[in-house]
């Protein structure tokens, strides 16, 4: 049965309990830990790019095996293929799309993929110039009054009807969390800039220690990026989200 430590049964006259070996121990600058965010926040959209494209491509060959053959074949110069072999192409890769994302068109234009009407699809599609993005939710299509068209890719284009149970933040959360896990308070960037993530009480960072951090950067973000620049001038260089685990960066 869950039971509230001692330190949560009354007012105290310190907000945190701190190890005495680690007083005196020295943290880490704010440029280096500025560094080696900037260093796990490139590595995590590199490997989740990746990730994304790898796991649809793969989703869009269970569903068509033939698809991705004919799309690679249609983009070979060396490979001659008649301009009714490539709408066939196009139009079974947009049917795919709308199936696994039915908010991905505009009405205008889901009915003639349905249709397999690669010339309705073309003649809309002329008449703009598509941006496609990544973002959170589902796949959507907005239409600007400047003439563009974007096109927002989400979750559910990879996952399909189970793109509900997680989305960028979950994985960007879920990647920090293993990481500070598993190498005991490192993540690839402050691996290599020689920094580590440390309990304030001198016990071993356990599993909420690092799914809470990870989860408050979103709380130090939401600031306006404040709660990343208060490790400039707190005492011990906590950011929100060290406040939020009870952790400090240090050298070593």
């Amino acid at each position: 049965m869950f039971r509230i430590p001692e330190r949560g049964r009354h007012i105290t006259q310190e907000p945190q309990i701190i190890a005495t070996q680690l007083v005196g121990a020295p943290l880490a600058t704010f440029r280096r830990r500025t560094i080696a965010i900037a260093i796990d926040t490139v590595l995590f959209g590199l490997l989740m790019g990746a990730l994304f494209l790898g796991l649809t491509a793969w989703s869009f060959h269970r569903a068509d095996p033939t698809l991705i053959p004919r799309m690679r074949a249609m983009a070979e110069p060396a490979t001659e293929t008649t301009e009714a072999q490539q709408d066939k192409v196009l139009a079974d890769f947009h049917y795919q799309v709308l199936q696994r994302c039915p908010e991905a068109y505009p009405r205008e234009v889901a009915q003639s993929i349905r249709n397999r009407d690669m010339a309705a699809i073309a003649a809309y599609f002329s008449r703009y110039n598509t941006v496609i993005s990544l973002g959170n939710g589902k796949t959507r299509t907005i239409e600007n009054e400047d003439g563009t068209n974007q096109m927002i890719v989400g979750m559910d284009l990879l996952m399909g009807r189970f793109s509900g149970l997680l989305g960028w933040g979950g994985l960007f959360v879920a990647w920090f969390t293993l990481w500070l896990l598993v190498t005991r308070g490192r993540s690839p960037g402050k691996l290599l800039l020689r920094l580590k993530v440390i309990r304030l009480d001198g016990k071993r960072v356990r599993l909420w220690d690092c799914f809470s951090r990870s989860a408050g950067y979103s709380a130090s973000a939401a600031t306006l990026m404040l709660g990343f620049l208060e490790a400039i001038w707190h005492p011990n260089r906590q950011a929100i989200h060290d406040k939020i685990a009870g952790t400090v960066v240090v050298r070593g």
